[in-house]
């Protein structure tokens, strides 16, 4: 009897801190955040987790999703369901974690090309290249944007979709490192320890997903909501 009480004790003790972890993030994120992000990881569980292991429990999944990411093995992976990217897409969740350029240019050569107000110098090329302009998060103040820009030196000829090639880039994302709620979500949570704890530390420094997965399998569990929501969030958008 006295075995049964105590196991009871610490199920709703860990029961407890896994949903104090949740409220304590998602006090941080934000109330419609948050519920944009319950609704996807319901999605994804239901909609791509059970349809691409379907002889597996949750947790089970989850663990096969995490190796087969880890060890790119997607080439078998049904694809995400469109209503999942959809909802992603049109929410606020989206501009707290990454931002897009907001202008790109395709530049014949070099010449037509200038030192901005970042100051960088550029390449002496003869040939089109991608210039594009956003927003610099770290010295843009309410009352005035500063802005950074990035060069990409890709092949462009007579065959290139200019208009295509355009938009694509103008949907790269950038992660929000500096001022997202996100970012300050995770920030946040490192006080709990542990797996939080290193999370926090490597999101800080990178953003590298295979490390992130092994770091999941290695001290997370599974069982955390938590979790699934991180992982969700960093592998899934």
């Amino acid at each position: 009897m006295k075995f049964i009480n105590l196991f009871i004790i610490l199920l709703l003790t860990f029961g407890c801190s896994s949903d104090k972890d949740t409220a304590e993030f998602e006090k941080v994120l934000g109330k419609e955040n948050s519920q944009t992000l319950t609704l996807l990881v319901n999605d994804f569980e239901n909609d791509f987790l059970k349809k691409q292991y379907p002889d597996s429990e949750l947790n089970e999944s989850y663990i096969k999703f995490l190796i087969d990411y880890k060890n790119g093995s997607l080439e078998n992976w049904q694809p995400l369901p469109k209503k999942i990217t959809d909802i992603f897409n049109a929410s606020e969740l989206k501009n707290e974690m990454y931002y897009h350029p907001d202008s790109v240019w395709i530049l014949p050569n070099s010449s037509y090309d200038k030192v901005e107000e970042d100051s960088l110098i550029f390449l002496d090329v003869n040939r089109p290249y991608i210039k594009l302009r956003k927003k610099d998060l770290i010295f843009s103040r309410p009352d005035k944007i500063v802005y950074e820009y990035d060069r990409h030196y890709i092949n462009i000829d007579s065959t290139t979709n200019r208009d295509s090639l355009i938009n694509k880039v103008m949907n790269l994302k950038y992660v929000n490192f500096y001022n997202g709620r996100y970012i300050q979500a995770v920030d946040n949570i490192r006080k709990f320890g542990g797996f939080f704890e290193r999370f926090s530390d490597l999101k800080a420094v990178k953003n590298d997903k295979k490390e992130f997965c092994e770091l999941v399998l290695e001290k997370a569990d599974l069982n955390d909501e938590l979790v699934r929501k991180l992982i969700v969030l960093e592998l899934v958008f």
